[in-house]
């Protein structure tokens, strides 16, 4: 109850103050979300150039026997991003968390978004 109470702006005969602030986004129509979403704005969560340089590490893909060896999972044997095959000499981007990417798909995520695809860790945490 008094959990409950201090949910409420302390109030205790229940009465929301917020109530008329709260959005419902789950019963309104496209229309509307799209005019909340020109209300609200865009809020870019990607990176700028100078922090991708800072966080990927490039490198090159060295494929022996046809897969690498040490890619243990087929899965690992493909961009997570593009989902191509990787093909020797590939150029590679990789992450501080150890994923592996082409290297244009990986800054192509990277500029909408400073997370890894797969394990969600900040590519970018400070340079």
């Amino acid at each position: 109850m008094l959990q409950r109470s201090l949910m409420m702006g302390g109030r205790s005969d229940g009465l929301d103050r917020h109530k008329d602030w709260r959005l419902d986004v789950d019963k309104m129509s496209y229309e509307e979300l799209l005019e909340l979403g020109d209300r609200i704005g865009y809020v870019n969560t990607g990176l700028r150039e100078e922090e991708i340089i800072c966080c990927l590490r490039k490198t090159k893909l060295s494929i022996s026997g046809g897969f690498p060896l040490h890619f243990p999972t087929e899965m690992e044997r493909k961009c997570s991003i593009c989902q191509e095959e990787y093909d020797t000499e590939d150029d590679m981007g990789k992450l501080d968390c150890g994923h592996l990417y082409h290297i244009h798909c990986i800054k192509q995520w990277l500029v909408q978004k400073n997370t890894c695809p797969v394990c969600k860790t900040a590519a970018v945490t400070q340079c």
